[in-house]
């Protein structure tokens, strides 16, 4: 015996609303992933995202191990490489020797880097003002929590 529940009915309410949930998930992830796409290469032309979130978790994280970067962003140690490879070209990281382990480095974002990712932030904050300007004040406090809400659900 299965201890699967019986798919709901199409009739039901519940699953319709379930439906328009996922179907608006899908759309905002698709419209996310192609938003990052131009944003990433408006902060810098030769960046992928896969480059732009290892120098964020870079930056949220000063000073850490490469190892340290792949777990934290579920990537391979090779991908990390390469992307660090790339950030470090384009002035955006240094590597230092790490103090507890000579054979480790440990890498931090450089002031560029900083001073870059403040500019980014100032415009995408922009673009949700720009974006939500017609709502009200608590309709965004609601979005807000709602969000907050569904990706602690998610994790």
């Amino acid at each position: 015996m299965s201890d699967s529940l019986p798919p709901r009915s199409h009739s039901d309410a519940r699953y319709s609303h379930l439906v328009e949930v996922e179907q608006a998930v899908s759309l905002l992830h698709q419209l996310s992933r192609a938003k990052l796409r131009v944003l990433v290469e408006r902060f810098d032309a030769d960046l992928q995202p896969a480059g732009f979130a290892v120098l964020r978790c870079v930056v949220a994280n000063s000073p850490i191990r490469s190892g340290d970067i792949a777990s934290a962003l579920g990537i391979d140690k090779s991908a990390v490489s390469r992307q660090l490879t790339i950030l470090r070209d384009a002035g955006l990281i240094d590597a230092t020797p790490d103090p507890a382990d000579g054979r480790a480095t440990l890498v931090v974002a450089t002031d560029a880097a900083l001073v870059a990712l403040k500019l980014f932030r100032e415009d995408v904050r922009a673009e949700y003002e720009r974006i939500l300007d017609s709502w009200e004040t608590e309709e965004i406090v609601a979005f807000g929590a709602l969000l907050q809400k569904f990706n602690t659900s998610l994790s």
